[in-house]
C-alpha cells in the first residue's frame, strides 16, 4: 500500500514540531533535576538575620554549598533589636551582638548558640578628612603598618564644641565645607551596628565604665541622643549609608561607622571603595559578634554548619568576617594588601542587654520628642536565599 501523501509543506511542518517537543522535553527534564538539586531534596530552614548578612547567604557559593550538604536557607533581615520578637515561622535566629543572642536564648528559653563570625566596629573617612582629623589630634597613622586610629574621646570633645570640618587645622578640607564634624551611624531605634556606637559612647561617657544595668543616667543618654539626633534622618537599612558613602562622596558622607567586614568584602569582591577611602580603628572599639540561635532542630543543623564547615567558614571570611580560629583572615587581606589590622587590642565589653536596652529606649524617646519621623517598618532589603516564584 502506498503511503498517503502529505500536502506540501506538511511533512517540515511536523518534524519541526517533533524536534520542539523534544527540546520542551529536555528542558522539563533539566528543570526537575534542578529542582531536586536545590529544592526537592533540600531540608528547607528559615531564618531571621541582621542585614549585615544578607549578602553572606546570598552568595551563590554558599547556597550551592549549603544545597550540597542538604540544606536550602532563606533569611529575611531584620535589626537586632527587634528580630527577638519577629521569630514566627523561622528556624534559627542570628543578629549582630553576643548580647542580642543572649537575650534571644533566654527569651525562647534555648541554650544552644552558635557562634559564627565576629567583626570589629570601625570608621570610614576619606584621606584628606583623615589628615585633617590627624592635625585636630583625634586621628593618627601607624609608622608600623600604616593603618589609622581614632581617637573617640578627643572626637567628643570636638562635637561638644560643635566643631565644623573647615574649622579643622591645616588646609586638608575645603574652607566650604561648613558641616559638623559628625559620625553617621544606622538608626538606633532598629539598628544593631548603631547599638555598638552607643556601646563605645556610653563606655567614655560613664568614666570608661560598662554602662551598669538599672536606670541610665540622664546626662548620658541626653549626649548619646544628641549625637544621634544632629545626624538628622536616619537611613533605613544597615546597607544604605555604606552604599551612599562609597558612591556619594566625602560631602555627603564624611565619617562613617560600619562594619570592617563590610569594607573589607568591598575592597575583595567589590564594588570597591574609592582609592582616597580610609579605614580608621576607634579606640576604643567593640567586636560585633555573630551567634546563631536555633529554635527548631533544623535551625540548630545548620548552625553547626554554619560554625563548622570549612568551606562555609572560608566564604564567610571572604565576606570579611573574622571566623575563630586559623590564619584565614589574615591571609586574605594579606594577599589583598588591605590597611587592615589582624589584631584588635583596643576592644571593651558591651553592657549587658537590659544596660543597652535602656540606653537605646531613652534614645527613641528623644526622636519621638524631636518629632522625628519614624524608623523604617522593614529593613528595605530582600529576603536572601534561592530564588522562588512569587508567592511561594
Amino acid at each position: 500500500m502506498s503511503p498517503i501523501p502529505l500536502p506540501s509543506g506538511r511533512r517540515p511542518r511536523l518534524l519541526l514540531g517533533a524536534a520542539s517537543a523534544v527540546v520542551v522535553a529536555l528542558v522539563v527534564a533539566i528543570g526537575a533535576v534542578l529542582v531536586d538539586r536545590f529544592a526537592g531534596g533540600a531540608t528547607v530552614v528559615e531564618g531571621v538575620v541582621g542585614s549585615e548578612k544578607v549578602d553572606f547567604f546570598r552568595d551563590e557559593e554558599v547556597v550551592a554549598r549549603l544545597a550540597e550538604l542538604g540544606y536550602e536557607v532563606r533569611v529575611r533581615p531584620r535589626g537586632s533589636r527587634l528580630m527577638a520578637q519577629d521569630t514566627e515561622g523561622s528556624d534559627f535566629v542570628s543578629p549582630g551582638s553576643d548580647t542580642a543572642a543572649d537575650h534571644i536564648r533566654r527569651l525562647h528559653g534555648v541554650s544552644t548558640e552558635h557562634r559564627l563570625f565576629s567583626t570589629p566596629m570601625v570608621l570610614l573617612s576619606y584621606e584628606p578628612l583623615a589628615e585633617a582629623l590627624r592635625e585636630a589630634g583625634v586621628a593618627r597613622r601607624s609608622e608600623e603598618d600604616g593603618t589609622w586610629s581614632f581617637d573617640v574621646a578627643a572626637y567628643l570633645e570636638l562635637t561638644g564644641e560643635h566643631t565644623r570640618w573647615r574649622d579643622l587645622p591645616g588646609d586638608s578640607v575645603g574652607s566650604e565645607n561648613r558641616n559638623e564634624v559628625l559620625v553617621r551611624t544606622t538608626d538606633p531605634r532598629t539598628s544593631n551596628s548603631a547599638g555598638m556606637y552607643a556601646a563605645v559612647i556610653s563606655y567614655l561617657l560613664n568614666g570608661e565604665e560598662v554602662v551598669p544595668p538599672g536606670g541610665p543616667d540622664p546626662e548620658i543618654t541626653s549626649r548619646l541622643s544628641d549625637l544621634f539626633l544632629a545626624q538628622g534622618q536616619p537611613p533605613e537599612s544597615s546597607q544604605q549609608p555604606f552604599e551612599q558613602f562609597r558612591d556619594l562622596g566625602p560631602g555627603h558622607t564624611p565619617l562613617l561607622w560600619a562594619y570592617e567586614a563590610q569594607y573589607v568584602h568591598a575592597m575583595v569582591s567589590g564594588p570597591a571603595l574609592p582609592e582616597d577611602a580610609v579605614l580608621m580603628y576607634p579606640e576604643p572599639t567593640v567586636f560585633s559578634v555573630h551567634a546563631l540561635v536555633p529554635l527548631t532542630d533544623a535551625g540548630d543543623e545548620v548552625g553547626a554548619l554554619l560554625a563548622e564547615d570549612p568551606e562555609l567558614r572560608a566564604l564567610a571570611t571572604r565576606h570579611g568576617f573574622r571566623a575563630e580560629g586559623g590564619d584565614a583572615f589574615a591571609d586574605l587581606v594579606a594577599e589583598h594588601g588591605l590597611p587592615v589590622r589582624t589584631r584588635v587590642d583596643d576592644v571593651v565589653n558591651t553592657p549587658t542587654y537590659e544596660a543597652l536596652e535602656a540606653l537605646l529606649s531613652g534614645i527613641e524617646d528623644a526622636y519621638e520628642d524631636s518629632g522625628m519621623g519614624p524608623p523604617a517598618p522593614e529593613e528595605r532589603r530582600p529576603a536572601a536565599g534561592p530564588a522562588r516564584e512569587e508567592g511561594e
